[in-house]
């Protein structure tokens, strides 16, 4: 059994060694692997760190009233991807640009992702393709993305007033080399996170996996908020309704023959797999609780998936993480360093809400660099780190 042992063969003369731990939230891992890229935009959008990146782990802490919350989901479980949902639009430098008017809000996110420009009453000009067309449904939604460099824009009330001018009520510019995690007042859907957050692609059905958790919306969600959402769009305060940014895992239990059980198909078991691994955050509110499928015009489905792909999955085979998990829980203070002639080792007891650890070293009067990142540790252990000479 993993003990919490790590080695690494590097080691300086005279070194502090200074203890770090990474950003986790509901106990997650960062052990997923990006997925390889077969055709341009076939790639994991986000930081390898951000929370829509990360898988649950092995040791989540369910909230005490997920069953409360699981019951107030209503409706059927969808996952219609011809309205109300988000195309993807591929562009480069070579992409023609035209003239957006933005009668609202545009957010313009800079400095790595924290700082905040609100504009309003803008007219910017983006890559948008000829053929671009907003989703079906009263939200108009479109998002273009450029995966060369990471520019995501995304659009609310989208309309092509002519052929080379468009208006929308709000916009946002980001990066997907970034968290998904924007500052705060960055205006997009009702959790205050880009439309590419969590978005189930037709390119991850074919090749069998989603290395994500999957954006959804949910009937009545509550106006309070927890990480990752930066807002709420909610309609009431009341404690048995899920909040924004909730994230909800299928009961990790279940097996393949349950997923025959409930006749789900091929696209079906690969997205209960991963609502198992990393499980799905509530974005939004809607009509039903459905999951976030990208849509049709630009996927190209092929009733690969439809609105009943998800339907027969049982509310009551999902549990609600902890809503008090820490957004970054606070550097471990009891850690003790023993040196010895060949090797440095730290020991010290697991911090609540984690279980990865980021360690890094310093030598005297320089800045400190990482060491070892993503460390995974067991919860039934002390934790060890040590680092031999060669």
């Amino acid at each position: 059994m993993f003990d919490g042992t790590v080695i690494n063969r590097r080691i300086g003369l005279i070194y502090s060694i200074v203890l770090f731990f990474a950003l986790v939230l509901f106990g997650l891992n960062s052990t997923a692997k990006e997925s390889a890229v077969i055709l341009k935009g076939e790639k994991r959008p986000y930081s390898q760190s951000s929370p829509w990146n990360l898988e649950i782990g092995p040791d989540p802490k369910y909230d005490e009233l997920s069953d409360y919350l699981i019951d107030n989901l209503a409706g059927p479980f969808g996952s219609n991807n011809k309205h109300f949902t988000i195309p993807i639009y591929v562009v480069d430098s070579q992409t023609p640009r035209q003239q957006f008017q933005i009668s609202h809000y545009y957010s313009y996110v800079t400095g790595n992702g924290e700082k905040l420009d609100i504009k309003k009453h803008v007219t910017i000009a983006v890559p948008i393709p000829v053929e671009a067309a907003p989703a079906n449904g009263t939200d108009g939604n479109i998002v273009l993305w450029d995966p060369d460099t990471g520019d995501e824009w995304g659009f609310w009330k989208a309309v092509q007033t002519s052929s080379h001018t468009w208006q929308a009520k709000n916009g946002y510019h980001y990066n997907t080399n970034w968290s998904a995690v924007p500052p705060s007042g960055f205006q997009s859907r009702g959790a205050g996170v880009p439309y590419f957050a969590g978005l189930v692609r037709p390119w991850e059905i074919k090749e069998g996996r989603i290395s994500h958790a999957i954006a959804f919306g949910g009937n009545y969600p509550n106006k309070y908020l927890i990480f990752p959402a930066t807002k709420s769009d909610g309609k009431t305060l009341l404690p048995y309704y899920l909040p924004m940014g909730a994230r909800l895992q299928l009961d990790p239990s279940l097996s393949e023959k349950d997923f025959e059980i409930w006749g789900l198909d091929r696209a079906g078991k690969i997205i209960a797999k991963a609502m198992q691994k990393y499980g799905m955050i509530l974005v939004s509110g809607s009509g039903h609780p459905k999951i976030y499928t990208e849509y049709d015009k630009t996927a190209n489905w092929k009733d690969e998936i439809d609105k009943n792909t998800v339907r027969n999955i049982p509310y009551s085979a999902f549990h609600v993480l902890d809503r008090k998990t820490h957004e970054k829980p606070e550097s471990p203070t009891n850690f003790t360093i023993e040196k010895r002639q060949t090797a440095i080792t730290i020991h010290w007891q697991k911090v609540e809400w984690a279980n990865r650890y980021i360690v890094k070293r310093k030598k005297l009067g320089e800045s400190s660099f990482v060491l070892l990142t993503d460390m995974q540790v067991n919860p039934e252990y002390v934790d060890t780190v040590m680092f031999l000479d060669k």
